[in-house]
This record gives C-alpha cells, sequence and structure tokens, in this order.
C-alpha cells in the first residue's frame, strides 16, 4: 500500500471531512464511516446482556470481550503471557490508576514513594506529583541519561519505591523521545525498584508501538483508542506481569472485583484471584465500546494494510516534513520568516523514530511583532481548517520552548492570564501555540490548504513606511545599520528609503545579483544628535498595559504569592523582581534604556537576519 492510496478510500470513508480541513489528529483522529456501519450492524444483529450475570447473552459478551482483550494485546505486539490489559476510560484515568496502587502499596508497606517525571510530561503526568512527597522534574534527555547511567542518584534512596514517567512523544512539538530508559533503569538500578510508567496517547497515534520484548518493555503504558481509531471513546492500561504485584495492594475495591465482602457488623472482603485485570476493572465494563473497538482493529487493517500502524507511520512521517518544509518555506517580503516553528534540535521531521507529524509555531508579523495563537486557529477556522492552540495541557513545553520562568508564569496568572482564558501574549511573548497535528487519513491536499491559508493571510508582501516603524527588531547595529533581503541562498543588500513602501510583487521574490540596487559607498552610521536622550517618564508611559493592570493590583498580588514575588515601584516605572538586590534592578533598568533607545531612532534603516525562529 502506497500513502497515494489514502485519496483512493478518503471520500467514501470519511464523507465527514468533505469541504474541510481537520488538523487536529493529537487531540482525536477520525472515525471511519465502515467502522460505524459495522458497529451498528453488530448491535442490531446480536443480543449482549451485562457481561457480571450468567445468561447466554452475558456469557456471549464475556466471552467476547476476553478475545478482544487478547486482540488488543497483540495489535500493540504484546504477548498475553507477559502482559495484561486493564480498559479504563482514556489514558489519564490510566495514569491515575497507577499513582492511586502506588499510593496504597506506600502506605501497606511504610515504603515512600519518589516520582520522577520528564519536562514534556501531559498535565495528566505532571500532576501524579501531588500525590508524593518526593518528586523531581528532569529538564532534558541528557539528564534523564545521567540519571540512569549513575544508578539512580538523585532519585529513590534504599527503602523506597520509584515511579519513573515520561510521554513516548511529546504532545505539544511531537518529538518523540527514547524507548530505551525503561530497560536500562530495570538494569542500572539496585539499591531502589523503579518502575517505568510510559504515557503512549500521542505516540500511538500515528506509530507502531512494539512491547514483543518484556525485558526492555515499560511497567505500565497509558493510551487512548479514540487518538489512535477515532472510536470508541475507551483507553487502556497494559501492564508487565512482572511488575503486577505493585498494583495489588489498591484498597479500593469495585462491583466486579472481589469474590465475598462484609459489611455488616464486620469489614472483610476477598478480592477475585484470577487475573490482574478482574480485580482492577471497577463496576460493568463499557462492553458496547470493547465491541466497537473489535471493528475498529478490522477497518483499520482493512484501510490501511495488514500492519497498519507500519504505513500510517510511514505516510505521516513523508506529511509532517512536507508541512515542516513548506511551513520554513513561508517569508515576508522583508527576509523575516512567518513562523516561528518550535522544535528540538535532535528532531528530524521525516524520520518517525525522532518526530511525529506534529508542528508547534507562532505566526509573527513582519516587524517581529507575534499574532495571538487564538486569532490565528480562529481565522482558520472560519476558513475551515480546524487546528488547535493554546498552552496543550504541556506546562514543561511551554516553558521551555516559549521561554516563560515560573516567575513570569505567576505574574502572568496574578494578571489574569488562565489556560481556558489566556492573555495571548505577555511581556511579549506567546503564552501558547498553534498545534497543527497530522493523521492516518490526512493528505497531501491538506498540507497545501493550511500553507495556501496562512500565505493569503499573514504574509506581507508590502511594508509602507519601513524604516520609519520603530518597532522593528534591531538585529545589526554594530557596523552601521543596512537593510538586507536574505534568502535560504544568498544575501543581497538593499537600501531602503524612508520615505516609500516596498513591494516586491510576492512574498517569496528572491533578488537577482543583476537586479539588485548598488551598495552605497559607505554603510550609515548612527548620529549621535538623532537618538534622543532617555527620559524616565516615557519610558512609564511605553508600559506594557497588562503591567500597569498588574500595579494596580500589586495588594493583591503581594498578598496571594506572599515571598514568591513582590510588586514594587521606583523611579524607572515599575519592576517585577524576586528580591529588590541593586544587580537585577540595575539589569532591568538598563534593558529599559536599551528597548526605549532603540523605539526612538529614525530614519535609520535596519538589518534583517534569516532567522528560523526555532528554538532549540
Amino acid at each position: 500500500m502506497q500513502p497515494d492510496d489514502v485519496e483512493d478510500f478518503r471520500d467514501r470513508e470519511y464523507p465527514q471531512l468533505k469541504g474541510k480541513t481537520y488538523m487536529d489528529h493529537g487531540g482525536t483522529t477520525l472515525y471511519a464511516k465502515s467502522l460505524v456501519e459495522e458497529f451498528s450492524a453488530d448491535l442490531i444483529a446480536n443480543l449482549y446482556g451485562n457481561p457480571h450475570s450468567a445468561s447466554t447473552p452475558s456469557a456471549i459478551a464475556g466471552h467476547r470481550i476476553d478475545a478482544i482483550r487478547e486482540r488488543t494485546l497483540r495489535f500493540f505486539n504484546a504477548d498475553p503471557a507477559d502482559f495484561d490489559l486493564i480498559f479504563t476510560a482514556n489514558a489519564t484515568a490510566s495514569i491515575k490508576l497507577v499513582i492511586d496502587c502506588f499510593k496504597d502499596h506506600a502506605a501497606t508497606s511504610n515504603t515512600p514513594v519518589w516520582y520522577g517525571y520528564h519536562r514534556d510530561a501531559h498535565t495528566s503526568l505532571v500532576g501524579v506529583r501531588e500525590a508524593t512527597k518526593m518528586h523531581r522534574c528532569f529538564t532534558s534527555d541528557e539528564e534523564v541519561d545521567v540519571w540512569i547511567n549513575s544508578g539512580g542518584l538523585g532519585g529513590p534512596r534504599a527503602r523506597q519505591i520509584g515511579l519513573f514517567a515520561y510521554p513516548g512523544q511529546s504532545n505539544m512539538t511531537g518529538r518523540r523521545l527514547p524507548l530505551s530508559w525503561p530497560g536500562r533503569i530495570r538494569k542500572s538500578f539496585h539499591k531502589a525498584v523503579t518502575y517505568t510508567l510510559l504515557d503512549a496517547a500521542a505516540l500511538a497515534t500515528t506509530c507502531p508501538l512494539d512491547l514483543s520484548d518484556p525485558a526492555t518493555a515499560p511497567d505500565f503504558v497509558a493510551l487512548s483508542f479514540y487518538k489512535i481509531f477515532g472510536f470508541p471513546n475507551i483507553g487502556a492500561l497494559i501492564v508487565r506481569k512482572d511488575s503486577a504485584h505493585v498494583l495489588e495492594s489498591r484498597k479500593y475495591f469495585g462491583g466486579g472485583t472481589v469474590e465475598m465482602v462484609i459489611s455488616i457488623n464486620d469489614t472483610w472482603h476477598a478480592k477475585k484471584d484470577t487475573s490482574l485485570h478482574d480485580r482492577l476493572e471497577d463496576g460493568t465494563l463499557p462492553f458496547h465500546s470493547i465491541f466497537a473497538l473489535d471493528h475498529a482493529m478490522n477497518v483499520h487493517e482493512r484501510l490501511y494494510g495488514p500492519n497498519p500502524m507500519k504505513f500510517i507511520s510511514h505516510h505521516t512521517a513523508q506529511l509532517g516534513k512536507q508541512l515542516y518544509d513548506s511551513l520554513t518555506g513561508l517569508y515576508h517580503v522583508n527576509g523575516l520568516p512567518l513562523c516561528r516553528i518550535y522544535k528540538d534540535d535532535a528532531a528530524v521531521y521525516g524520520d518517525p523514530t525522532m518526530q511525529g507529524a506534529t508542528i508547534a509555531f507562532n505566526v509573527q508579523k513582519s516587524d517581529g511583532t507575534l499574532i495571538g495563537f487564538e486569532e490565528v486557529e480562529e481565522a482558520a477556522d472560519h476558513r475551515h481548517i480546524y487546528v488547535r492552540s493554546g498552552s496543550l495541557c504541556n506546562p514543561g513545553g511551554v516553558a521551555t520552548y516559549l521561554g516563560w520562568s515560573p516567575a513570569e508564569m505567576k505574574a502572568a496568572y496574578a494578571s489574569g492570564h488562565r489556560c481556558s482564558h489566556p492573555t495571548q501574549i505577555m511581556l511579549g511573548k506567546a503564552t501558547g501555540v498553534v498545534r497543527v497535528s497530522l493523521g492516518a487519513m490526512s493528505t497531501a491536499g491538506d498540507v497545501q490548504t493550511l500553507i495556501r491559508f496562512l500565505e493569503e493571510t499573514y504574509v506581507e508582501t508590502s511594508i509602507p513606511r519601513l524604516a520609519r516603524s520603530s518597532s522593528l527588531p534591531m538585529l545589526n547595529t554594530s557596523a552601521g545599520v543596512i537593510a538586507t533581503y536574505q534568502s535560504r541562498q544568498a544575501t543581497t543588500a538593499l537600501p531602503l528609503s524612508s520615505e516609500s513602501s516596498v513591494d516586491l510583487n510576492g512574498s517569496h521574490r528572491l533578488w537577482e545579483s543583476s537586479e539588485a540596487p548598488a551598495m552605497p559607498a559607505m554603510s550609515p552610521t548612527l548620529e549621535a544628535d538623532k537618538i534622543r536622550a532617555f527620559i524616565p517618564a516615557d519610558y512609564v508611559k511605553r508600559r506594557k498595559p497588562w503591567e500597569e493592570e498588574m500595579r494596580k493590583q500589586s495588594t493583591t498580588f503581594n498578598h496571594g504569592i506572599p515571598g514568591e514575588l513582590k510588586m514594587r515601584e521606583g523611579e524607572d516605572g515599575g519592576s517585577v523582581s524576586k528580591a529588590s538586590t541593586p544587580s537585577f534592578r540595575a539589569r532591568k533598568f538598563g534593558r529599559s534604556v536599551v528597548n526605549l533607545l532603540k523605539s526612538n531612532r529614525s530614519n535609520v534603516n535596519i538589518n534583517f537576519a534569516d532567522q528560523r525562529y526555532e528554538i532549540q
């Protein structure tokens, strides 16, 4: 099967896409028409009862659940002899089940839980730390490698139980993290047992999850099936049986997980001893949804081949590279890239071992100022292009790629910023991103539609009175300030008049050497009499509106976060700092002077560098 074959059945199997471009497969992928039809026909033709009952319809339902459980394990190359699968509501429910069991195990065995998580972790993984007294966030892959190679220094100590959790793929940037860590941790740690929890929700959407080797597989894997098949809306926790004992101490029990319960005059119960999933699947399973999972695997294999995830991985990797190359090829007339793309230095689009088909970016104007990510999503929505924007439940990714410190994030919160109601740009930084994620049924046409929208809506092909714009980025003033139009192949100097507009008749126009205007004999220099003296009052007037609001609310802010941040007023305006040390205030004041001087330069042409804004 070839990627082009998707075009052959897309209109038939995904009629809901007619006239629409769906690019949020990281949220959920789409279900096929035949999946819904076959599932509906199954329910119409067959009688299924509650699996906990003993009737014939109930027995049929129970036997079928067992068969689907085993088939699902084999979908991930997991041998049922080595792994068990527990059906859950979603990946988050799977993660919560693990930590609930760990807490009860710690209480029963008097063994404290140490928790480590990666900076790229989804909020659902970060939240686990609140259930532990000791936790650590690893800020890079290298930090994890050093920790593993050291045998766990800085991790759990003797008489502690450790849990290290990380995502197989960042749900923000799409970069894929090493799957070798669980096996290495199992070999290296001797003083304290450390288990591994893999959040495979984003990874499994477009990548084969191979659990064929229990010696190197994670102890626990959390995933959601709607991200793989579009339907049904259920998840699973896959458990390595050699590690299952740590989940056995769970105190809570629900219907169907026990053999006997005494509730009057005594508090005693006996758990089921048949299998781990029988003891952890509380109440009646969503058995109709589990039947739908069986049909989902059938349809996936029929549409995408006998090894569907291998095909989907190759298909989406090609589209992801095409999308990345197209986005990085969009420039404003002055040579500034349209998009700031956030990616890891080691990630390579087109290589499915390193990078998924997900791109996080922000759109910027020709002067370098950002366009709100919600504005971009709304504009795309009007064109029936569906993406996702915001912080994406990935706090570590936002802090790392968008450059937010803890102090700045607390200050933003104090001034009214919320994930659910964001202030899109604060301190000159974006508080979120636009995310585009591709899936099995995505096509090259989808990529072209998005690129065409961005080009038509945001690429600036003319910039009136360019030289007098006070907000343009000053990227080079050491040897004179000139304007350049720089392509990826060559750079040609172009002096710009402050009285006329620039129109190159297209966003991708390249200057030929024969038509480039001649360079002046000497680059103009900044003359002292053209630089206005710095006046503190001017600086105060130019403060960001949200900072002014923060100053008005300083009393509430100081009481809300004691000892963390204080709002202070000075002759230089206002500043936010952890402590009123002269060195910090001096640096803050110095930067203010520099920024003001830049904003008051006039009649000076500006040098633009060809920067991709790929945050490393």
